[in-house]
């Protein structure tokens, strides 16, 4: 695909990247408070008990995250996630472009990020609608003719989709995060949070291909 500097896709694919990065971030930081304890599955909670309360780690159900590797302290598999979720930050915003290369590095950091700890949700809710999207586009780069007004619609759908994507991650760190030492966090505002994240996303996705391939 051509001219890919300034595309949508590649908007989302550097965007999405660094929020799996910042999340990974994340989970690895609240394993590296658990010091110690040994990592006695492949399904484990990120959080320690009861961190940074009940009400927190009730709704997120104590962050739950994959482990390629038991039998280590969790504060080895924090700074393997932190350290992979760094790679895959600092490779979004040097490296990753919306062609094979970028995409297959994309792909590998992603599991990279799944595998060691940094979790389990996110790198598979987000990147799998973005590496199936992005390979669309890669292998249909057919320009389509398109009126001033669908032009400005696309744009203006994708607009939204992007900033929804983006405003549901605040809402839900720090916003639910600090609103938890205060009161009970309302289920249906961590809800509104947790469901408008892959959904905008896909939006943001598929009206990003459409204007990419706007003539």
């Amino acid at each position: 695909m051509t001219d890919q500097q300034f595309s949508k896709l590649q908007l989302c694919l550097v965007t999405f990247s660094i929020i799996i990065g910042i999340v990974g971030i994340l989970h690895g930081s609240a394993e590296v408070l658990k010091g110690p304890m040994m990592v006695e599955s492949h399904s484990v909670e990120a959080l320690p008990v009861d961190w940074p309360n009940s009400s927190f780690y009730s709704l997120t159900r104590g962050s739950p995250v994959f482990s390629l590797l038991t039998g280590i302290p969790f504060f080895a598999l924090g700074l393997l996630a932190i350290s992979a979720s760094i790679t895959l930050i600092v490779s979004a915003i040097t490296l990753m472009k919306v062609d094979y290369f970028g995409l297959g590095l994309f792909f590998l950091l992603s599991l990279g990020v799944f595998l060691f700890g940094a979790g389990r949700g996110t790198p598979v809710a987000i990147s799998l609608p973005v590496l199936i999207v992005c390979g669309i586009a890669l292998l249909n780069q057919t320009k389509k003719s398109r009126s001033d007004l669908n032009k400005r619609r696309i744009l203006l759908f994708f607009n939204l989709s992007y900033w929804a994507h983006i405003i549901s991650w605040v809402l839900f760190f720090p916003g639910l995060f600090i609103l938890s030492f205060y009161q009970e966090i309302p289920f249906w505002l961590f809800l509104v949070a947790f469901m408008s994240m892959p959904f905008s996303s896909l939006g943001s996705l598929i009206f990003g291909f459409m204007h990419d391939r706007t003539a």
